[in-house]
């Protein structure tokens, strides 16, 4: 019976999600848990006839074993008839790294690499997974987020990610496994209680259900209710984003000064999570409270992983540590689709009517120049008169650490346009085709 619900659950899984998927893959280490899953997913693939199954094994070059489990994983794949791609990563160590994290962050960025925009990317996790999961984020005192556990599906490095077994405990796995026969890998490291999920496993787990039986189903009702009020939570924040955010990644301090302390933390830790940044202690946030509180000439900054927060008049600002090679003079071609070294996407394209700019001449270059003198007097379209470009830059708002990325566009050696900001009027044209910069990102 074990065998026919696990199963029954795949192919649900499967059934809500292949209509946009692209292939089906599988993390298989070779443990019950994906290897059930593997025989699963052979039992099932005729199913699917019209999507690639296939597996990927991460060598963490960890055990001495770490060979042996490759090629069992190999002969498995062969007779499920499943294709299989082994995947060899370095474990960063050190004496202030967590083994279990490091060998984490290898095992998904392996997978990140591997994976296609639109694949299904299948996990084992089970109920009793997800309950050490809860524990441990009990243990660093997370919020909703956090205790919402793993999630049946989300979204992953352009992929989506589907947990299938979740629903089910580890005994109704070991129970299918078991009805199949299945030959499976025991890594010697899961009995190891030095590490945090072992240790909830091995020695915490089994003595609170053995008292409260039902505690898995109670944990996983929670970790539901906890997604539910995350899900809320989110749907505020996003709101509020809409109506506080800024360009060049930026939040209207005044805006954000009017929100309670609750809804105002929630806002950040939203627009930190879509930067995939690691999300801010209590003590950083009560150092991102200092940038709202500041007079309106500071300029307060805060480090926040690979980034810095950053106070910039009425907004504040979310910026790369290192915003990449020095920005050079590049070519753009009137009416083709392209992408600039800023990582914008540009089009210059034809236009009859509104404001435009002139055709370039017989023989002016068209071209993309950056991080142009502040002392260069410019028209914009928007203003009377001509002012230095520093002058523009701060009447318009513009962080400084920005200005040096916007693309400036040059017909010969006369400046036209600042891509998203102004047209030059000495540049526009009154009747007959111009052209128009669009952004198209």
């Amino acid at each position: 019976m074990s065998l026919n619900q696990l199963e029954s659950s795949v192919r649900a899984a499967l059934s809500a999600q292949l209509d946009n998927a692209r292939r089906v893959v599988l993390a298989y280490s070779g443990g019950i848990d994906s290897e059930l899953l593997a025989s699963i997913l052979a039992r099932l693939r005729p199913q699917f006839p019209a999507r690639p199954f296939l597996l990927i094994h991460v060598h963490h070059g960890l055990s001495d074993h770490a060979d042996a489990w490759a090629e069992h994983c190999q002969r498995r794949a062969e007779l499920y008839g499943l294709p299989l791609t082994v995947a060899r990563v370095t474990v960063e160590q050190g004496r202030r790294i967590s083994l279990e994290a490091a060998a984490r962050s290898a095992r998904y960025q392996a997978l990140d690499s591997l994976l296609q925009p639109g694949d299904l990317l299948l996990t084992a996790q089970h109920k009793d997974d997800q309950a050490e999961t809860l524990l441990l984020a009990l243990k660093r005192g997370s919020g909703p987020l956090g205790l919402a556990g793993m999630l049946p599906s989300q979204p992953f490095a352009g992929a989506t990610l589907l947990r299938p077994l979740l629903g089910h405990s580890r005994a109704e796995v070991e129970l299918a496994a078991q009805e199949l026969g299945l030959v499976h890998i025991e890594d010697d490291s899961n009995t190891d209680v030095r590490f945090d999920r072992n240790f909830l496993r091995h020695r915490i787990l089994p003595l609170l259900t053995e008292r409260w039986p039902g505690f898995n189903n109670a944990v996983a009702r929670s970790a539901q209710l906890c997604g539910e009020q995350q899900s809320l939570c989110d749907e505020m924040a996003a709101e509020d984003l809409s109506r506080l955010s800024l360009a060049a990644d930026g939040l209207a301090i005044e805006g954000l000064s009017l929100l309670s302390a609750p809804r105002r933390n929630n806002l950040v830790r939203y627009w930190l999570r879509r930067h995939n940044l690691v999300m801010p202690s209590q003590v950083q946030l009560q150092q991102i409270a200092q940038f709202w509180l500041a007079r309106e000439d500071a300029q307060p900054q805060l480090k926040v992983g690979l980034h810095w927060l950053r106070r910039y008049r009425d907004g504040v600002y979310l910026v790369a540590e290192d915003e990449g090679p020095q920005l050079q003079t590049e070519m753009m071609i009137p009416r083709v689709r392209q992408q600039m070294s800023n990582g914008e996407h540009w089009c210059l394209e034809a236009a009859c009517s509104g404001e435009r700019l002139r055709l370039p001449k017989a023989g002016e270059a068209v071209t993309i120049r950056y991080d142009l003198l502040g002392t260069l007097r410019v028209r914009p379209h928007l203003r009377s008169g001509s002012r230095p470009l520093k002058k523009v830059w701060q009447e318009l708002g513009v962080p400084p650490w920005v200005r040096g990325r916007i693309p400036m566009l040059f017909f010969g050696e006369q400046l036209v346009a600042a891509l998203g900001y102004w047209l030059e009027r000495d540049a526009l044209v009154s009747a007959g085709e111009g052209l128009l910069p669009v952004r198209q990102d």
